[in-house]
């Protein structure tokens, strides 16, 4: 079992708080018997600052129950009450182990005064609320810290995945492709070729203007899909075939911008596009509020080198959001790729 720990800080706490905290309640124990010799002082110093060391322990160990049992903001008055209610009580124990004990023992000839028990009591009680305090701190501000840190990691895999997908898509080869299509369709069919100009627009309006919040609708992001696969249609023809299985209702949950853009892209760049064996890619959503972008398997003769900058982008984001991982299956006939839709 790991260490409990209730914040970074905690050693320092101790180190600074436990020794003074010793001495004065070895003076209230012994007086100036306390330092007539170097032996009283040593053997009764390490032997209080032992127990009270294990009564610091004890309270970190149960602060950090209490931390994952109450881990919203709107709870810390709760969890703090609840928490120096356990301290105070664990404090008395630990004092009156050392008053009774030393008592029972006749260590350096004291017997129990009730009036330096009482006053020893106070100050651990104070001093259970300076070591609340300080600790309480100390954990605030390394939370605080982790969200701005997870804040600006998030900020920047937002940045890397709409740089991606520029790259993806504005790189010289997609571009000459689509003007390409659109040249040929010009002369061919002009209805289509305005249609294919209509969705390219919408396709390069949507990746320049995406991200900014960080989290886009289903919804809004099958829009997107329909504009980016109607120009891979156009280019490959029979050969690339789209499926959608969406239940209406998960239309307004949310997941990061470009997710379906860097799946079925990825499904396009892997595997061979025939009309006599087309790619087959199923969009569809499931009870468990999981959105599925799957496609049959028939990779490329010749290998095509993979980053994997898209799938760690997806997985990153998720997990800096705290969200479920997503899940990825190759059976060596169909690859899928699982997100998790939040709700709004």
């Amino acid at each position: 079992m790991a260490f409990l720990r209730y914040s970074k800080k905690e050693s320092w706490i101790a180190l600074i708080l436990l020794p003074p905290i010793a001495g004065v309640v070895n003076y209230l124990l012994f007086g100036n018997r306390y330092f007539e010799s170097a032996a009283n002082f040593l053997v009764a110093t390490f032997i209080t600052l032992t127990v009270i060391f294990l009564v610091y322990v004890a309270c970190g160990m149960i602060a950090t129950v209490l931390a994952h049992k109450y881990p919203r903001y709107s709870q810390t008055f709760r969890r703090i009450a609840i928490g120096l209610m356990f301290y105070i009580l664990i404090m008395v124990a630990g004092i009156s182990i050392l008053f009774w004990g030393y008592d029972y023992l006749g260590f350096l000839g004291y017997s129990i005064n009730t009036k330096d028990y009482i006053i020893a009591l106070i100050v651990g009680a104070g001093t259970n609320l300076l070591a609340t305090s300080f600790n309480e701190g100390a954990a605030f501000y390394e939370k605080w810290r982790s969200l701005v840190d997870e804040a600006e990691q998030l900020k920047k895999e937002n940045l890397q995945s709409q740089l991606e997908g520029l790259k993806g898509q504005v790189n010289p080869h997609f571009l000459f492709n689509s003007l390409n299509s659109l040249s040929s369709l010009i002369s061919e069919n002009p209805a289509k070729a305005e249609k294919f100009l209509d969705e390219m627009s919408k396709v390069y309006r949507y990746l320049l203007r995406t991200n900014e919040d960080g989290l886009t609708t289903l919804d809004t992001e099958l829009q997107f899909i329909h504009s980016y696969f109607h120009l891979l249609k156009t280019r490959y023809g029979d050969g690339l075939e789209l499926e959608l299985k969406i239940d209406d209702r998960s239309l307004g949950y949310l997941l990061p911008p470009l997710t379906l853009q860097m799946l079925v892209e990825n499904a396009v760049k892997h595997n061979m596009i025939l009309r006599d064996s087309p790619l087959r890619i199923m969009i569809l959503t499931t009870n468990s509020n999981r959105l599925v972008v799957s496609n049959n398997l028939q990779r490329k003769d010749r290998m095509v080198y993979s980053t994997r900058v898209g799938l760690n982008n997806i997985h990153n984001k998720y997990r800096l959001m705290k969200q479920e991982e997503i899940m990825i299956r190759d059976d060596g006939k169909e690859f899928a790729v699982a997100v998790p839709l939040i709700q709004p």
